[in-house]
């Protein structure tokens, strides 16, 4: 399998900084969970850490670009959109579907496992104005049903680079109040700069008695993307048709 993985923007970086989203991966890889696949991440286009709906919609044709362009070179099984708000996932799609390559994002396939794991889901993200474009999204996704709240830890995602330890403390006290208020029984992670996070949230939270899933949003949106590569799906023509006339319309 070949995987392409987009950022939504291109991070301005220190001259020889690493990007976080290549050093994740390489993680992953480490881990074991990218074992005969080979990826490539395209850092995205020089644009704003999306916050807020304004820098989200700027930058959506860049993101869909880059799909086109990865769809259209032929060389890749699957594409992975990086980034919680999943910028353009729906026409990303459309443009995946045109040359059957799955295109998957990483919040929608958190809840999509979410769904399986639990009976209500929170999302804990980073900044309540991405909360609530995420419940936004939850509810044009079709998955807002089980969504028992979208919480926000007030940390912007340029504070969490350094993989703040206050940061994750915060995290887990808005993931009790979830589950103890909000009766969530499956945690899902609503921006990937909070990935760091997982695996110390999943094992405090077990220590102080709340034994549920805290969902990573990769390795979600890896396991969807190979899931559909082994079974040879990819979207739905029907759900994401190409512009030409049809003989007979779908009634919508």
């Amino acid at each position: 399998m070949r995987f392409k993985f987009i950022s939504p923007f291109k991070a301005e970086l220190p001259p020889g900084t690493e990007p976080v989203q290549n050093r994740r991966l390489r993680e992953l890889e480490e881990e074991g969970l990218l074992k005969g696949i080979e990826w490539e991440l395209d850092e995205g286009v020089p644009g704003p850490m999306v916050e807020n709906r304004e820098e989200l919609a700027q930058v959506v044709p860049g993101v869909l670009k880059l799909v086109r362009k990865a769809c259209e070179s032929g060389k890749y099984d699957a594409i992975i959109i990086i980034g919680g708000l999943e910028p353009g996932l729906y026409a990303a799609r459309e443009i995946g579907a045109e040359f059957g390559i799955p295109v998957v994002g990483c919040t929608s396939s958190e809840v999509a496992f979410a769904y399986v794991l639990g009976h209500k889901y929170a999302i804990i993200d980073t900044l309540e104005n991405m909360a609530i474009t995420i419940r936004q999204n939850m509810m044009a996704y079709g998955m807002n049903e089980k969504c028992a709240s979208v919480r926000s830890i007030e940390w912007p995602c340029r504070n969490l680079i350094g993989d703040s330890e206050e940061a994750v403390q915060v995290f887990v006290r808005e993931a009790i109040e979830a589950i103890e208020k909000d009766g969530a029984d499956v945690i899902v992670m609503g921006c990937a700069a909070l990935m760091y996070i997982q695996p110390l949230a999943q094992k405090r939270l077990k220590d102080l008695g709340y034994d549920v899933p805290v969902l990573h949003p990769f390795k979600c949106a890896i396991e969807m993307a190979k899931a559909m590569v082994n079974m040879k799906v990819s979207q739905s023509k029907f759900a994401y048709p190409n512009r030409g006339p049809k003989k007979k319309a779908i009634p919508r």
